[in-house]
């Protein structure tokens, strides 16, 4: 072997790769423009993703001629109509602003700019008005391409339900609004990749190509060369992501090495296929789908020699740790699960998909047998993986997670096996331990928009408690412009819980029954276990609010309480209500701790008629931090209180903009007449306060990146 050569493969690649990801971020920062515009963008259908009264979809701006991301919401039910009636590419001229992506304002929150810039594109589009909608008449040959695809997931969607799911995401790479709520157990036994369109697919694709030109005789150039055409076809024709990109490209080498007889090996395709990737799309190799992609597709190439068995288990461990990275959990059946059913997908699932698209085109009822099979098929991976088995393990840091890959490559190449293996487990355990038995507990106030929620967490994870989950109001919408429900706290604050290796909520105390307070209550109810749901008195007759948690777990006890009571293993005192009431702002739990050497007051969205009474059923009432009530609103607040309890710093969460204009001016300036250092979401993110002991520091997350508060 020629180290030599390939030092200086490698330092060119290097060389070459931080080339690529200069320009591309000076090609983003100077092909930009903000303010108001009118837009007329070519929108495919196929990649147009509609959800109840909302849009978005990625297309290349007539401004910039690069692409963005346009947002944008329907004014009518015509105008949305119109456009799920197109199969062919139109012309659509809206008026909005240009601007960047919002930053993550939270701890490990998804980061929707990070995605978007990690593949070339750096803007957004929100649209406030839609002009017009008109056909486009001449079609490209790319234009055609989106066409077949927009009449294929049209064809599809007279299907079946499951045999819908399996067709546009095995063969169109497409997952409309309902994919992961109808497949949770391809979510949780890491299956997702089976529908992420790879080399499989691809492989698939030719086969059937050259069954066609073999019936036709042709001659191999030619045959090369309509190969190399029909992949650049189906590249689009399947949703051109970019690990649809690795599949394709790496196919395509290897028909041309074939071709000229390069005697390049699977390794080399390989290779080749990675270092062009980094030069056309630098930081591609930053998302997850893209990493697993060529984790998998390089394991499988120095594994050949193995068994089925050892290779499908080894494979697995293989992307353990860039899932671990990137969504903190890995259900340990996972590994059984894909050596049975992988298999499967290659010799009975996907012809079975074919069938059912032939049945279907006779008719539809036709297709029955082939849903009654998918759909077993797919009941038995959602129960599955709705067995226990699901591990929070939280987020490794990179370079535990690059530890982690290199052991387990120098398993797959059985070098060192036993050293290696003993090695793993003992780098898997520490940072399990790592991350669940921290020696600091903190006090964290998410921010999530206009709500509240906050989470309080002893050191060494001895007791979790949430106080409100924040959520979205919605008023009154017609039919239409009802979608499929995405709860905001599973991207933010259930996402940070699973980061820090959370998946079990001893207290959840919901404040009042406002949807900015307890909306998201279901998604908690889906994700993690809870202990005790910890309302104020009366709420529990309001049926509006326990519709909220009829999918509740039968463990999970409901207490309501008032001023008077105490919950075994909550670590705070119940201040208010001392009344029976309906949830509403006035009957405001309100909850008062000491922790890391203060002394924290949560109170809601109290008012100040309540705020006086607590201070007259509680006359020596102090605190140190006080979280401000009703966001800042003027309705709380009021200055006896603030004068009585003298706290040091006020914790405001209010949304952005909000239509209400909280935090009010009046109840800043009583802050800051009292002297009161001011900590407020809209301009800080996520506040953090981080203790060991007596001893703890804030820290605010401020433009994405974390900093100690001033």
């Amino acid at each position: 072997m020629d180290y030599h050569r390939i030092l200086i493969v490698c330092g060119l690649t290097m060389i070459g790769f931080f080339m690529a990801v200069g320009i591309t971020e000076n090609q983003l920062t100077t092909a930009t423009v903000k303010g108001s515009r009118t837009e007329v963008v070519k929108v495919y259908p196929d990649v147009l993703n509609i959800n109840g009264d909302r849009f978005n979809l990625v297309a290349i701006s007539s401004a910039t001629h690069r692409k963005a991301v346009y947002y944008g919401q329907f004014k009518s039910s015509d105008q949305k109509q119109q456009l799920l009636a197109s199969t062919k590419p139109v012309l659509v001229k809206m008026i909005g602003d240009f601007g960047s992506f919002s930053v993550a304002t939270n701890v490990n929150q998804f980061d929707v700019g990070h995605y978007y810039h990690h593949q070339k594109i750096a803007q957004v589009f929100t649209a406030s008005n839609i002009v017009s909608i008109i056909p486009k008449t001449q079609l490209s040959m790319v234009d055609r391409i989106h066409v077949v695809r927009s009449l294929f997931n049209r064809y599809c969607q007279k299907l079946p339900n499951v045999l819908r799911m399996y067709a546009m995401g095995l063969i169109s790479g497409t997952r409309q609004n309902d994919f992961f709520n109808e497949m949770t157990g391809v979510k949780q036994l890491g299956l997702l990749h089976a529908f992420s369109i790879s080399g499989m697919h691809v492989t698939y694709f030719l086969i059937i190509i050259n069954q066609l030109m073999n019936l036709v005789g042709l001659g191999k150039f030619k045959q090369a060369f309509i190969e190399l055409i029909c992949l650049v076809g189906y590249s689009v024709f399947a949703g051109a992501s970019a690990g649809v990109l690795r599949a394709v490209m790496m196919a395509a080498i290897g028909i041309i090495n074939k071709l000229f007889k390069c005697h390049l090996t699977q390794l080399d395709l390989w290779s080749l296929t990675l270092i062009i990737n980094l030069f056309l799309y630098p930081e591609a190799m930053l998302l997850m789908g893209v990493q697993l992609s060529y984790a998998l597709s390089f394991g499988l190439i120095v594994s050949t020699n193995l068994s089925y068995v050892k290779q499908t288990v080894l494979l697995n461990l293989l992307t353990v740790p860039i899932l671990l990275f990137h969504i903190y959990e890995w259900h340990f059946l996972s590994v059984v699960v894909n050596l049975i059913v992988l298999p499967l997908f290659g010799k009975a699932i996907f012809p079975l998909v074919f069938v059912g698209l032939g049945l279907g085109l006779l008719n539809p009822d036709f297709a029955a047998p082939v849903e009654f099979v998918l759909k077993l098929f797919n009941d038995a991976l959602n129960l599955i993986g709705a067995l226990p088995g699901m591990i929070v393990f939280g987020k490794p840091c990179l370079l535990v997670v690059l530890i982690m890959l290199l052991l387990t490559l120098l398993l797959i190449l059985k070098t060192g096996r036993v050293k290696a293996i003993t090695a793993l487990i003992s780098v898997y355990l520490a940072a399990f331990w790592w991350i669940h038995f921290p020696i600091k507990g903190e006090v964290t106030m998410f921010d999530v928009g206009q709500g509240d929620s906050f989470l309080i967490r002893k050191p060494f994870n001895r007791s979790v408690t949430l106080i409100d989950t924040g959520g979205r109001v919605q008023f009154g919408q017609e039919d239409w412009q009802r979608g499929t429900l995405n709860y905001q706290a599973t991207r933010i604050a259930i996402n940070y819980l699973k980061s820090i290796g959370i998946s079990r909520i001893d207290n959840l105390c919901v404040s009042h029954q406002d949807a900015d307070h307890c909306g998201d209550l279901p998604a908690y109810i889906s994700e993690m276990k809870i202990k005790r749901i910890i309302i104020p008195l009366g709420m529990d007759k309001n049926t509006s609010f326990m519709a909220r948690i009829s999918d509740r777990d039968a463990s999970t006890k409901v207490i309501p309480v008032n001023d008077e009571m105490k919950v075994r293993e909550l670590p705070f005192l119940i201040l208010h209500p001392y009344s029976s009431g309906r949830g509403e702002n006035h009957d405001s739990m309100v909850l008062s701790c000491q922790l890391g050497g203060l002394r924290w007051l949560f109170t809601g969205d109290l008012d100040r008629q309540g705020e006086l009474d607590t201070l007259n059923r509680h006359p020596g009432l102090s605190t140190d931090v006080l979280k401000v009530g009703h966001h800042g609103s003027r309705t709380a607040s009021d200055p006896r209180f603030i004068s009585q309890l003298h706290p040091k710093i006020a914790l405001i969460s209010a949304g952005r903009n909000n239509r209400y204009h909280h935090p009010n001016q009046e109840t800043l300036v009583t802050l800051a007449q009292a002297h009161i250092s001011v900590a407020n979401t809209q301009t800080m993110g996520m506040v953090r306060y981080i203790y060991c002991g007596n001893k703890g520091h804030f820290e605010s997350v401020q433009g994405g990146n974390e900093g100690k508060m001033k």
